[in-house]
Parts: structure tokens; sequence; C-alpha cells
């Protein structure tokens, strides 16, 4: 079966195995008992099994929020982080609109779904553990690659979770009282779970969205990055980046053109390390796996506003696309962040209707391939017209995020069909890439700055600065949509601080709108410092932004979830402990 094709009625199979519709993983059978019986102990359930495993990276193996478990964490990576506002009104959806402003409670319905989510998918990856090593009609290399890949997936969404709430209990397939503590690091049973894949997985799958070795070796190198393990880091690195082509000719490297890593027709490419396979009209009973995408992308069919404005870029993220007169980002000697002093000229406030002249100034040719701004094009739809795409500019601003839009020329095959005429979806086929390679470039390019080898790290910017100087730009008719401007660093890198800035820099350029960014801050350990900064600025042009802060100590991680905690009690005690100062 096609990766592309996950369809739901082999979901809803390996759901009878792992109890995908319970609403929390302590109430996951326990593996093997008589409720799974041995229906699954064979070649074709294990595929099947981990169909549903692939399955679960959607996040839409949980019922009543899609958003809060959409596979990009659009909600907890990009609209916490200064990059974007939970736009639309401020009468839809508050329990996206609580993370924004820092409210989060351990009894927000988000909470309990995303975690619902993870370890769905823990489970689900367990299951194949356990089928594969029953299977009588397997090989032992047939078995060891089933587990290899469901290693490297339970790694995926330990990972998750630990990332998003930092003390997480781990859970194998031995696992059998889910009762279990979330005081112990899980950071090394992570790493085993990738180091296994990686040292059991084939170089190449024969299915598109399949992990593969050097996926493996990729996300193994960010946990070595997450961890700040920078030595570890730089050696795997290194030995990723000079891999070289395999046997069939195949290595990563950056596509020619930067959007096409956000474009259904070029999907699956030399960049890509590990994607979520997205698909629309597939023949399913749900039409679609990419619900909880629907209000992060933007161009909807027909044109409407309603779903246009749920992830919204900030003021503070377009400014930073401006580049000074040697086309470089806008920094000062230390690398510190000068381009928010003024805003890039927009059409806050201004109908469609009204004379609107864009930027005139350099730019970045990534910010009109990331974000829709009034005058420029997005993608095939014909200019951009602002207001009348936007459901609330007071309450979003005036910009549209592009990355993982569908194109109007993609409608049909892209695109899912809309329900009665009314809810115009924006659920489509673009996949969605958890790694890249640029990302690995940019990891390595942090890992040489903290060895000291800051030059080297100026070497992995250059390498992805190219590609957006030298590749594709948006285009106006026969001309470009802007003045556009960009090129390498030229002078030698000997600073430390100027270079960990203009690396940092350089991901939020490169990963914007991506879902990295809040995670990327916590793990710098600038979370607090950064995202109040923001803040100060930013209430000045969105209202409701006023009196809010991030409070340190506190906003890194997110709540457990009240009903984990109360489900964790154990002769008195919860063994789940919640995160400080919830």
């Amino acid at each position: 079966m096609h990766m592309k094709k996950i369809l739901f009625f082999t979901i809803c199979l390996a759901a009878m195995l792992v109890s995908a519709c319970s609403k929390s993983f302590l109430k996951v059978p326990p593996q093997g008992s008589t409720l799974t019986g041995n229906l699954f102990y064979n070649k074709t359930g294990v595929q099947q099994l981990l169909t549903g495993a692939y399955h679960s990276l959607t996040g839409l193996t949980q019922t009543s929020s899609w958003y809060g478990t959409a596979g990009s964490n659009w909600v907890y990576g990009d609209i916490t982080s200064g990059d974007a506002y939970r736009g639309g009104s401020s009468g839809d959806n508050p329990l996206g609109i609580n993370f924004e402003e820092f409210q989060e409670v351990s009894t927000n319905g988000y909470m309990e779904e995303k975690w619902g989510a993870d370890y769905d998918g823990v489970a689900r990856s367990n299951s194949v553990i356990v089928a594969a090593n029953a299977a009588t009609d397997m090989s032992g290399d047939e078995k060891q690659e089933a587990i290899a890949e469901a290693r490297f997936l339970r790694g995926h969404f330990h990972f998750d979770a630990k990332k998003m709430w930092n003390h997480v209990p781990y859970i194998d397939e031995n696992v059998s009282n889910f009762k279990v503590s979330n005081e112990p690091d899980i950071w090394p049973q992570i790493e085993a779970d990738f180091r296994f894949a990686f040292n059991n997985l084939p170089e190449i799958q024969s299915l598109k969205g399949k992990a593969n070795k050097w996926a493996a070796a990729c996300y193994l190198a960010k946990c070595y990055i997450f961890e700040q393990k920078f030595p570890a880091a730089k050696a795997l690195l290194d030995s990723i980046i000079a891999s070289g082509k395999n046997s069939q000719g195949i290595k990563y490297d950056l596509t020619p053109c930067y959007h096409d890593n956000f474009d259904v027709a070029t999907e699956n490419n030399q960049e890509s390390v590990f994607q979520v396979q997205y698909s629309v009209n597939d023949g399913s009973s749900a039409g679609d796996n990419n619900l909880g995408e629907i209000n992060n992308t933007a161009v909807i069919y027909p044109l409407s506003s309603y779903y246009v404005s749920w992830k919204q870029p900030s003021f503070n993220l377009v400014n930073a696309f401006k580049t000074d007169l040697n086309g470089l980002p806008m920094m000062d000697a230390s690398g510190a962040d000068t381009s928010n002093k003024t805003n890039m000229t927009n059409d806050m406030g201004l109908a469609s209707n009204q004379t609107f002249t864009p930027y005139t100034g350099t730019v970045d040719p990534r910010l009109d391939w990331s974000v829709g701004r009034r005058g420029v094009p997005y993608l095939d739809w014909g200019l951009n017209p602002g207001m009348d795409w936007v459901s609330d500019q007071g309450f979003g601003g005036p910009f549209t995020n592009i990355k993982n839009s569908y194109r109007s020329s993609q409608v049909d095959t892209a695109a899912e069909v809309p329900y009665n005429n009314y809810f115009y979806a924006s659920s489509n086929a673009v996949n969605y890439s958890i790694i890249r390679y640029a990302d690995v470039l940019l990891w390595a390019a942090e890992a040489e700055v903290e060895a000291g080898s800051v030059d080297k790290a100026r070497q992995y910017v250059n390498q992805v600065r190219n590609r957006a100087r030298t590749g594709c730009y948006v285009q106006n008719g026969n001309a470009n949509a802007a003045n556009y401007l960009i090129n390498l660093y030229n002078t030698t890198w000997s600073d430390q601080t100027y270079a960990r800035n203009a690396v940092r820099f350089e991901r939020r350029l490169e990963l914007s709108m991506e879902g990295h960014r809040f995670f990327d801050l916590v793990r710098w350990n600038i979370a607090a410092t950064y995202i109040n900064s923001y803040l100060t600025a930013e209430k000045t042009r969105i209202a409701h932004l006023a009196g809010i802060s991030f409070a340190a100590g506190k906003n890194e991680y997110f709540p457990i979830p009240q009903q984990e905690v109360d489900l964790s009690n154990q002769n008195g005690t919860p063994l789940l402990k919640q995160n400080p100062n919830y």
C-alpha cells in the first residue's frame, strides 16, 4: 500500500489491537492480552499495524481537536513563538488563543488530545514490535526491519512528548502497568530507539514516507542537539553530510527551488528526510488525513476568508525577512536582530479596494514563499488582495501563511472538495516535513559554533542561503514580485556570539512557520527573554497581546493533562508529577 494512501479501514483494523479510541494511553490494554489475540501475528498483520503507527503521525487518532494534535505542531511551535498569531477572530477556537497568550491550564482540552495522540502513536508502535516478535511467517531480517521502523516511530512520539512536556514517561512493549512515573529522564531510551533504527533499517525504502537508515541518523542527531550534546551531534552530522551517495545513487541535498519542499508536486524529494504523508480524496470514508492542518494553510476552494486565518505570520517575522544593502539579515555587530525597528510596509486597516503599494525595500526571497502579503502573487491564485482574505486584521494582522498550501491548478488533485458548499476546506495533500536536509545543515552549523569552529558554521549557513539566492523567486508576470536581494556571508566569522546569533537567525528564516521555532527558543534557553521582548513590540501592533507575558520557569513547557495526572494515582499518590507552576 502506498504510504500516501493510508486507508482508514486499515487504521481501524489496527486500532482493534492498540485501542486507538482510548482517551488516555493509561487505558491501552496490555499487549498480547486476550483482547488482542493473535490476529496480527503474521506478516500481513504486522504491516497493517505499521501502517496504523505511521498514521499516528497525522494526529488524527484523537477525536475532539484535530488542530491541537496536528502533526506539524503549529499550535505549539508557531503561535507561541513570535512567528505567528493565532489569527482569525477572538470568537474562534478560544483554546488555541490560550496558548498564544501563555494562559495554558492542565484542563485545556488540547493538552489531553495532544498527550493522547503521542501515546497512541507509542502504543501502535509497541503493537508492531509485539506482533513482529510473535509472527511465524516472517524471516529474522523481516522481523528486525519491522521492529526497527516501529522503534523509529516510537522514538519520534516520545521525542514529541519530551519537547512538549519535558517530564514524560517512557512506555515500551514490555510495560503492562501503565501507571508509570515521569520523573526519570527518558533521553537515553529515545536515543536507543533511534540508534537501533539506524543500525537495522535499509538506506532505501520501497515506499515513500517510510523511515530509512539515514532518517534515523538525522533524528538521533536531533536528540543530541536538543540535549546540547554538541560533540556527539557534530560527529554524527559530519558522517551524515559526508555519507555521499548510497547504492542507488541517492543522497540528501537541497532542492533547486525553496518552494519544492512545500508543493505536492515536488514533495518526497532529495531534501526530504522524514515527512508526514498527507492525502485527500483518497477513497477513504473521511476523504483525507490532513484535517489538523486546515487552519494552518491559507488558500481555500472556493475563495473565502474563514479558513485563511488561524495561523497568521506576525509583523515580527515578516520584518525579519528584510535585508540590508549587502543582502544579509538585519543584524548589528553582535548578531542582534535589528529588523523590527520599523515595520515593513503593509495594508493593516486598509480595505482591498483601496490603493496600496507593497514594500519596495530589499527582502529575502524566502519571504514570499512563506508569507502571503497584499499585492504579491499568492502561488498561482493571483495577487493577494489583503483584507478580503483575512477574517480580522485587528486580531491577527494583515498577513497569511503560504507554506504547505495548495495551488489553484491543484484543486482537483491536492485539495479536498468542499462540504455542502459551506465548509471551504483547505485540507490538502501537501506533506509536512518533520525533518528536511536544510534543518540538518543548520544543526551542523550550531554544532560547529559550539565546538568553536565558527567559520565552518558560516559555510553551512551559506549552503542554505545559496539555495535561496540561486533558486526560484516569486514572479509577477515576467518580473520578480518584489525587490529580492540575498547574498552569502563573505566575511570570515571569528566571533562565537555573532556566529551563534547568525545561525539562529538563519534557522528562523529558513524554517519559519514549520512548527520548530518555539522549541528552538526553549532549547537555546532564551525563550523568556526573547518572547517578552517580542511581546513588548507586538502589543503595540496587536491589541489583544497587551498585558500578556511569558513566565520563566513555567511556560517553557506545557501543563501535563490533569486527567492523566489523576489516572496515574497509585496508593493515593499520582505517579505523574505536574510541571512547575501549573
